[in-house]
């Protein structure tokens, strides 16, 4: 990319982001203030709003006083009161002709009237309608909520005692106010209550009187309180460009009943987005000019400058003529440039030849490098081809260098480097090429060799060199090499394929134990090539259903009936057909395949226990699980879930390990704790062959030992091999742990280990694995339940 352009992106980039934060530094400070600002008159304007409410509750109750006070109405309530003084007909008292005719409603704003004696019945009652200007007599539902108020409410015995607040009718919310019915002096008893009532709907803009904001007062209702949060007090997301606010009012009762909202528009927020926007229209105007103005200035003081230096580089390089020089003009940071680019083109031609000699080098040993050696190997070829002699290639890897870096740290491993360097070249011919290709691995090319003998020997004093101590600050450490090698043209004629070649055997000795020299062959390349092929076809064998298990029937020794067997696994491999799990077994462990392979196996067990049991066959299958299995975290919930999915229990699994899974640590002693706490049984396999010792045995939670086959055969060709299976029969005996003996091939055997307690016997004796179908005919067959065996 164009400084020019570079320029140009960084000037757009600074600009915009400086009105990005300005704009969010103005949303931060300015319009957050604002919109507290809005919400703050907001809830200034409800505490007026529920003002308002109140004043409009003590207006009706100062109304209704003007009629409750007075001797005129106090001796209407005494003669309602006196016996026989209900009214006839549509015959109304004079004091109800006179005080509370149809005007009386309209002038005080009331919609209800009534006047209640002391048991809060109603002595008089009245509802204006107003559209016909009567006065009619009280609705059932205002008689009902006379009813009400008289049980929930006390009869006021003062005039102090005057109550106020609304109530929920069908028609709607109506305020109420109740006051004591006195005499003008009050030197007389309470004698009732009166009673007025005006429906809210008529007299919301009378409470509240803004052009700006408006007022609704409403039922309670749970999508009006979705937003409350609990809150007596709480607003709403702005919508519209308008905000709203809400408060809960107590009804007469002072039961929650109403929901008053205010709504009104976000006046200084919407001033302040008018006037960011003028703001942005005019700092984009700003950012434009100063683009402008930045563009001319970089392009005449220097891009036009850095122009005429990139022609006058461009000149020298075309001309590859270092004896040219940039002329130097001005004294800004441009003529500085020109000045040390003529300084570092004088430099040039004395550094050169001394570079092109160091990449030839290795920088830590001052050995030929890879470029180097393998100039060396394909010059040797030539000058051997068409001869009937020989070149050697010697590839060497020490063993176990990685742990020196790691435990030391890399000076002890240069030293070696160093020193393994130093060592090869003095053992070797003055003509032999020694090399390090990287890392820890070095070659050497071998010139002139007469036979087999010469090879020997020379790769014997090499060997002998490299196992040789190393003195390093006091440390003496020792060191082997795997050295692998390939004969020119024995085993080729490519420098490529004979460092390939040399490369394979040396691989061949790491994986055999190292410490050792081995030469390329095609058996060899075709081992490895098993290898390699057969480790990748077992990522996929699973998905291609090449696995199959078979299943080997275990006796009981008491009444020799088959109640478990053990699931081995069987492949065919696509390209070399059916292979032994001796083989594709540590295959999958060492490539870590092992784990998905483990949990096939697992379900097709469990998927098989079932189909058992669906045929009445109880049987509990034992099941090899790997120490990478044992160390995968989710091992547990794979066989519970299992066990769930296929209506299993945990009996039905017995989980077999082997003796070295014992020594791989505490997570395996925790992992076996686990499985075995949820039910499962833990087999030990191959018992006395691995690396446990007795303590394991005492301290790991297993419940079945396998005695390994090795010990079986042995029985009958040695005395002491009865001893040996006698003694671990016991042992496990007196440490509650069953045993199997596995192996069984013959009937000596077989009786031998039922004498001498073996608890359940395993072998071709009794039957081969058999594939699933084929282990029912087996099962068929009564002898092995009838004890005749």
């Amino acid at each position: 990319m164009k400084l020019r352009k570079k320029i140009i992106i960084f000037i757009s980039l600074v600009a915009t982001l400086g009105i990005s934060a300005t704009y969010l530094l103005l949303h931060v400070i300015l319009l957050n203030r604002f919109e507290k600002l809005d919400e703050a008159q907001l809830q200034r304007n409800l505490n007026k709003a529920v003002a308002s409410y109140h004043r409009e509750l003590q207006g009706m109750t100062t109304g209704l006083l003007n009629y409750t006070v007075r001797d005129e109405t106090y001796r209407f309530m005494e003669s309602a009161a006196a016996p026989g003084s209900a009214r006839s007909g549509s015959t109304e008292p004079a004091f109800i002709r006179s005080s509370l005719d149809p005007a009386t409603y309209p002038m005080d704003h009331f919609d209800m009237i009534a006047l209640l004696d002391l048991n809060g019945q109603p002595r008089y009652g009245g509802s204006y309608d107003l559209p016909s200007a009567k006065v009619t007599p009280l609705t059932q539902e205002q008689l009902t909520l006379i009813k009400l108020i008289n049980n929930r409410l006390p009869v006021p015995t003062t005039a102090e005692e005057s109550t106020s607040g609304f109530v929920n009718l069908d028609e709607g919310p109506m305020l109420i106010t109740l006051t004591p019915i006195l005499n003008s002096s009050t030197d007389k008893p309470v004698i009732g209550t009166a009673l007025a009532g005006r429906m809210l709907h008529h007299e919301v803009t009378q409470i509240w009187e803004d052009s700006l904001s408006s007022m609704d007062m409403s039922r309670i209702s749970s999508p009006l309180l979705e937003g409350s949060g609990g809150k007596q007090i709480w607003t709403s997301p702005p919508s519209g460009g308008e905000m709203s606010i809400h408060t809960v009012l107590n009804d007469l009762f002072d039961d929650p009943g109403m929901i008053l909202s205010l709504k009104e528009p976000r006046q200084l927020y919407n001033s302040g987005l008018k006037s960011l926007a003028t703001f942005r229209l005019f700092y984009f105007i700003s950012m434009l000019l100063l683009l402008t103005a930045s563009l001319l200035f970089v392009n005449r003081f220097i891009l036009g400058r850095m122009s005429s230096l990139v022609r006058n580089i461009r000149a020298i390089g075309s001309s590859k003529d270092l004896s040219i020089r940039i002329p130097s003009s001005g004294q800004d940071e441009f003529s500085e440039v020109e000045v040390e680019f003529n300084r570092m083109i004088d430099s040039l031609e004395q550094t050169h030849d001394e570079l092109r000699q160091q990449s030839m080098l290795d920088p830590l040993t001052r050995l030929p490098n890879r470029s180097l050696f393998f100039d060396k190997l394909n010059e040797a070829i030539a000058a051997v081809k068409g001869s009937d002699r020989m070149i050697v290639l010697v590839f060497i890897d020490l063993d176990h260098f990685k742990t020196v870096n790691d435990t030391l740290g890399h000076d002890f491993g240069d030293a070696i480097l160093k020193e393994t360097a130093f060592r090869l070249t003095q053992v070797v011919g003055t003509h032999d090429v020694v090399s390090r290709l990287g890392g820890d691995e070095f070659t050497i090319l071998l010139y002139e060799v007469p036979g087999a003998d010469s090879i020997a020997q020379q790769l014997s004093r090499i060997q002998e060199a490299l196992s040789m101590p190393h003195h390093i600050k006091g440390h003496l450490l020792y060191n082997t090499a795997s050295i692998g090698i390939s004969i020119y043209p024995q085993n080729g004629e490519d420098a490529d394929y004979l460092v390939k070649q040399a490369d394979l055997a040396m691989f061949h000795v790491k994986e055999t134990g190292r410490n050792n020299i081995f030469q390329y062959s095609e058996d060899l390349e075709a081992g490895i090539r098993r290898k390699k092929v057969l480790a990748q076809q077992l990522l996929s064998a699973a998905a291609g259903n090449e696995f199959e298990l078979h299943y080997q029937p275990i006796l009981g020794a008491g009444p020799l009936h088959v109640s478990k067997v053990e699931a081995l696994l069987r492949w065919n491999s696509p390209s070399y057909g059916n292979i032994s799990p001796a083989e594709f077994i540590p295959l999958a462990e060492s490539s870590g395949s092992i784990v998905g392979i483990g949990s096939w196996v697992l379900r097709q067990v469990c998927s098989d226990m079932r189909e058992f049991r669906s045929r009445g066959l109880e049987l509990t299958a034992a099941v090899n699980i790997s120490a990478l299995q044992l160390m995968q975290p989710g091992l547990l919930e794979l066989l519970l879930d299992l066990l769930q999915e296929y209506d299993l229990p945990a009996s039905s699994l017995e989980l077999e390990i082997t003796e070295s899974v014992l020594v791989s640590g505490d997570n395996i002693f925790l992992s076996l704790q686990h499985l075995r706490a949820r039910g499962f049984r833990i087999s030990l396999d191959d018992f006395g062959t691995g690396f446990s010792s007795l303590s394991y045995l005492r301290r790991f939670p297993v419940d079945v030992i396998k005695i390994d086959r090795s010990f079986v055969s042995e029985m009958l060709q040695d005395a002491q091999g009865d001893v040996l299976v006698k003694a671990i029969i016991e042992l496990s005996h007196n440490l509650g742990l069953r045993v199997v003996s596995e192996g069984i091939e013959h009937k000596e055997q077989f009786d031998r280990l039922r004498a001498l307690g073996s608890d359940e016997l395993q072998g071709y004796y009794i039957s081969r694995p058999l594939q699933a179908r084929a282990l029912y005919s087996f099962l068929e067959q009564e002898h092995y339940y009838t004890g005749h065996k």
